[in-house]
């Protein structure tokens, strides 16, 4: 997460993938699973050190659906970031998409549509949450059609 300043680019929090064997994730650090669990890593780290993190708290029940992180009455609002893909291309099922859902079911507000997140059907303009759910917990597509 980063702001700009005339001086330049100020980091405010970063997380990568290679952290992740401390928190028991061991192998597959460049898979969807694993950007998931890094934005997943990254708002739980900057809701801390903001001291939001009780108040948002994220998502509990990671089943791959849409999810946005409400404002509370009483209280600061959530923490809005917009995502900036860079150059990396923005195709259906991108890592970059499944860091995003983590930042988002973690607890930050970053304004998003399902149309890049896989299991989004373009002909009926859906989101199949089961095979969403399949790519955040690293699932084969051999045990879905099973």
């Amino acid at each position: 997460v980063a702001y700009s300043r005339i001086e330049g680019d100020k980091i405010l929090c970063a997380a990568y993938s290679h952290e992740l064997p401390r928190y028991g994730i061991k192998v597959g650090l460049t898979n969807y699973a694993a950007a998931y669990c890094t934005g997943l890593l990254l708002a739980r780290r900057l809701l801390k050190q903001l001291d939001l993190d009780k108040i948002y708290e994220g998502t509990t029940d990671v089943n791959g659906d849409e999810y946005n992180v409400e404002d509370v009455d009483s209280g600061p609002g959530a923490f809005r970031c917009y995502l900036d893909v860079g150059l990396h291309r923005t195709t259906t099922g991108a890592r970059i998409f499944g860091a995003m859902k983590g930042a988002v079911d973690g607890g930050l507000n970053i304004p998003h549509s399902v149309n890049r997140f896989p299991g989004f059907d373009n002909e009926s303009k859906s989101l199949k949450a089961d095979v969403h759910r399949s790519h955040i917990f690293a699932f084969s597509s051999s045990s879905l059609k099973a």
